[in-house]
């Protein structure tokens, strides 16, 4: 039989986290709640989560700072991890999309509309082969040349892309690729967890998807779960 999805819940507000709490767990997802971004690292690491839910502004460490030191450890590279703010400006999303967060966003008036996304990323299954096509280029003041490769599989947190040349761990880039079977265009910035190569000199690039759209998720995760 398998094991209920998993969920890390940190936040400083004990209302948000019973909320949270209450709500998840009644949907079959297994919940570790933390106040602090410290304690949040902790459970991470001993416990494995399937998806965490950081808030930006928590005493200890913060929510970045907790991002960051999670993508350190190899078994959290492609955990999706969102951080949530009560404000937006675009040097808090630029810091926590830097950190290795899969999403940042606005903490909404209803806790129960950014928990129902949470509950859709869970339900369904985490990565799905495929063989689609991706235009990518390496993101910055001067943007990379546009080169052409292919996904192994994709997820509504990231993918894996496989190219014939080198692509460099750490470095951000701009994707563009349409969902099998929809005709819907994903142009969206990754940035690459880990890179390999095998036998055959195929690089295989892990992805993290920064700033992915809600509906451009929405239509990953309905051919993910199809």
């Amino acid at each position: 039989m398998m094991s209920p999805p998993t969920a890390l819940i940190a936040d400083d507000l004990k209302m948000f986290l019973l909320i949270a709490k209450t709500f998840l767990e009644g949907r079959g997802i297994g919940v570790f709640t933390a106040e602090n971004g410290a304690r949040a690292l902790e459970l991470a690491r001993a416990r494995h989560p399937r998806l965490v839910l950081l808030d930006l502004m928590m005493p200890v460490m913060d929510g970045a700072d907790a991002c960051g030191e999670m993508r350190r450890d190899p078994a959290m590279a492609f955990t999706p991890i969102i951080i949530m703010s009560a404000t937006g400006g675009p040097e808090i999303r630029d810091r926590c999309l830097k950190a290795g967060c899969t999403n940042f966003v606005v903490k909404p008036q209803k806790p129960g509309d950014l928990l129902t996304i949470i509950a859709r990323i869970l339900a369904v299954r985490q990565r799905k082969p495929t063989h689609m096509s991706v235009v990518f280029g390496e993101a910055g003041p001067v943007e990379g040349k546009q080169q052409v490769g292919k996904a192994g599989n994709v997820s509504g947190t990231g993918m894996l892309l496989l190219t014939g040349k080198p692509i460099r761990a750490g470095s951000l880039l701009n994707l563009e690729f349409v969902v099998p079977g929809t005709g819907h265009t994903v142009k969206v910035q990754a940035k690459v967890a880990r890179v390999d190569q095998d036998t055959e000199g195929t690089y295989g690039a892990g992805l993290h998807f920064a700033g992915l759209s809600e509906a451009d998720q929405k239509q990953i995760v309905g051919y993910v779960s199809a």
